[in-house]
């Protein structure tokens, strides 16, 4: 038998069940931007703009992949300009990959990150309504 030790308490229990000790880890709860994301109204544009693509990923394919979209990416981030966040030219689907290529990129440097943010701009779809 497998046995691994409860990161709470520090008993040892068998792989693939539960220490008895009880604990369950609590999450602070959502504030500011964060709290959007769970809202309908985020979750019905997240949608409509990955169907806009066809749920495929354009920063990939910019690098000569093809990738499935997961998320939907804010071109000008949600924590720098909160009253963006609902605009539809500053949202574009990303895969998991893609997304975390991105906020590299934007760790890097200002320039780097404006570099960034010009070609994503690039890649936006527009509709007609």
């Amino acid at each position: 038998m497998i046995y691994k030790r409860c990161a709470h308490c520090g008993k040892r229990h068998e792989v693939g069940k539960k220490c008895g000790c009880g604990f369950k880890r609590e999450y602070p709860p959502a504030a500011g931007t964060r709290k959007l994301y769970k809202g309908a109204r985020w979750q019905a544009l997240r949608s409509i703009i990955i169907a806009r693509y066809n749920g495929l990923d354009p920063w990939a394919f910019l690098h000569g992949r093809i990738e499935y979209a997961s998320i939907v990416h804010h071109i000008v981030t949600a924590e720098e300009a909160p009253d963006m966040f609902y605009i539809e030219d500053n949202l574009i689907p990303v895969s998991r990959a893609s997304h975390d290529e991105i906020h590299t990129l934007y760790r890097r440097g200002q320039k780097d990150k404006d570099e960034t943010q010009a070609k994503l701009k690039s890649l936006i779809k527009h509709t007609n309504y």
